[in-house]
């Protein structure tokens, strides 16, 4: 009947992170009439102390997609982020769910086995109904409005990389961010932070 899955941040297309500081360093350097760096490691180097400094514009020239699996109601809490952001959400109102189990993301942090119990009961129901509406004949734009917030969906996301730092700060390191958020956000933060150490290094 539910299917409970783990959250997830999936890169989406092939990137070149080398080529990437390097279109950034060419844009910093016209700002102020300079030359390129020699070298890979002084164009980091480099970078970082742009970054450092708030120099940030130079890197929205490199934007980044992923996407994301998260519960329903953590996504309206992501979308919220507008300034150099797209988002390419899953829709329930044209997909019939009652063709699978649904998969649903249980609450973070983990629940006590006994709340878990509670928790796996209710969103069993509101599965079951789903599917005896659609069953019924009801179209899936109407029948989703018994769905959980913790129904899984699958938000694609492209930021550049000045958004990301943005949200990153937000949403991962903001001790006060939705945990569920933050744990999200942890992986696409590991994730950058490997391929443009240069630029995410201080997240």
């Amino acid at each position: 009947m539910i299917e409970i899955i783990k959250m997830s941040a999936e890169l989406v297309g092939n990137y070149a992170p080398e080529e990437d500081l390097i279109k950034i360093e060419r844009m910093a350097r016209n700002c102020y009439n300079s030359p390129m760096s020699d070298n890979a490691q002084a164009r980091g180097d480099f970078i970082t102390k742009l970054v450092k400094a708030g120099h940030e514009s130079v890197i929205e020239h490199v934007s980044v997609s992923f996407m994301l699996t998260v519960p329903r109601s953590i996504s309206h809490q992501i979308v919220r982020h507008r300034i150099g952001v797209a988002y390419s959400q899953q829709s329930q109102r044209y997909i019939d769910l009652s063709k699978a189990p649904l998969k649903v993301i249980a609450p973070v942090p983990e629940l006590k086995a006994s709340e878990l119990m509670l928790w796996r009961e209710s969103v069993e129901f509101a599965a079951l109904t789903y599917n005896k509406l659609i069953a019924a004949g009801v179209r899936p734009e109407q029948a989703r409005s018994v769905l959980p917030n913790c129904t899984a969906t699958k938000l694609g996301m492209t930021a550049n990389l000045r958004a990301w730092r943005h949200i990153l700060k937000e949403r991962y390191l903001n001790q006060r961010a939705d945990p569920a958020i933050r744990e999200v956000m942890s992986q696409v933060a590991a994730k950058l932070k490997v391929m443009y150490s240069a630029v995410f290094g201080d997240i």
